[in-house]
């Protein structure tokens, strides 16, 4: 039930009349919608559909290392002067093979038309020379190699975010974080500004068991290189409650994958991250991907706010 205040003095209730009473219609144009976050595809995608869709080439397709096919990467440089933010987009596979750049294609393409440079690098998975500590290697070599890229590109290494999409997510909070452990890491790495994670672990530890059921067969310990009562250092590693991200900003991007730790989250805005989490369709993995589905049309002020470094 309402419950009104009694208003003393005939005036202060003339005037409260007159502010309630219909106003005229505002006249003039209302801002049109932004097209780039209209909803214009209605289909759901898995992981073989998302790899039919087009994409605009590379302005660059690179090998940043020699020990294998698989250390390869795409850039994606906008048109225009520059110098431009640079998005590292990790691509997602159960870290066994099951993705690849392919998948984050088109999300690359949406940033690259919106001023966003993008760089997707492959790596070796379970299956291709991966696991530890190679996959780690190739997960930082892909981050340090945007280092040569901005000596022939205008990108702007003070503007980094690093997005991950399901297990591209480990490296992207990886990455972020100060401690490398004991994974071959040459060189220095450019600093990272923030972190986007779509739909995938925050923390590997509590998928070991899990993993099998989504995956279809164990990959975290084998992709660590032990359990958690084996190697417990570097599964401490891979979670920001102790390795915490050195960022500004995290959006997190809460899709089909079991929900993030509340208390994971709290405790990286405890430590003054921003984090931000969109809940999408609990059903759905990958439509956060493409740009025209409801669930990307939901993400994609986010991405671009947090992507254009601001």
């Amino acid at each position: 039930m309402m419950h009104l205040k009694v208003i003393a003095g005939s005036a202060v209730l003339a005037a409260t009349l007159v502010a309630c009473a219909p106003q005229p219609p505002v006249t003039g144009a209302l801002p049109a919608p932004d097209a780039r976050f209209a909803v214009t595809d209605t289909a759901d995608y898995d992981p073989q559909t998302i790899n039919t869709l087009s994409a605009s080439p590379p302005t660059l397709k690179a090998a940043y290392g020699t020990r294998s096919p698989r250390q390869y990467g795409e850039l994606r440089v906008p048109q225009g002067k520059g110098p431009f933010p640079l998005a590292v987009i990790y691509h997602g596979g159960c870290w066994a093979g099951m993705g690849g750049t392919i998948n984050v294609a088109r999300l690359a393409d949406f940033l690259a038309a919106n001023g966003v440079a993008t760089w997707t690098p492959s790596y070796r998975e379970l299956g291709s020379d991966g696991g530890w500590p190679n996959t780690f290697t190739d997960w930082a070599q892909g981050l340090a190699f945007a280092k040569t890229l901005a000596r022939d590109y205008p990108i702007d290494l003070k503007r980094i975010t690093v997005m991950g999409h399901s297990a591209g997510v480990t490296p992207a909070m990886w990455l972020a974080g100060g401690n490398k452990g004991d994974a071959v890491v040459a060189g220095d790495l450019p600093e990272v500004r923030a972190v986007v994670a779509l739909d995938g672990p925050l923390a590997v530890q509590p998928f070991v068991g899990p993993d099998a059921m989504i995956c279809g067969a164990p990959v975290i310990a084998p992709l660590i290189g032990g359990s958690p009562t084996e190697v417990p250092e570097r599964y401490a590693m891979l979670d920001p409650a102790t390795n915490t991200p050195r960022v500004r900003r995290l959006l997190v991007v809460d899709g089909a994958l079991p929900d993030p730790d509340p208390a994971m989250l709290d405790a990286m805005r405890a430590k003054g991250i921003k984090v931000d989490v969109i809940r999408v369709d609990q059903a759905q993995h990958f439509n956060l991907l493409v740009p025209g589905t409801r669930d990307f049309a939901a993400i994609s002020p986010a991405l671009l706010d947090i992507a254009q470094g601001r």
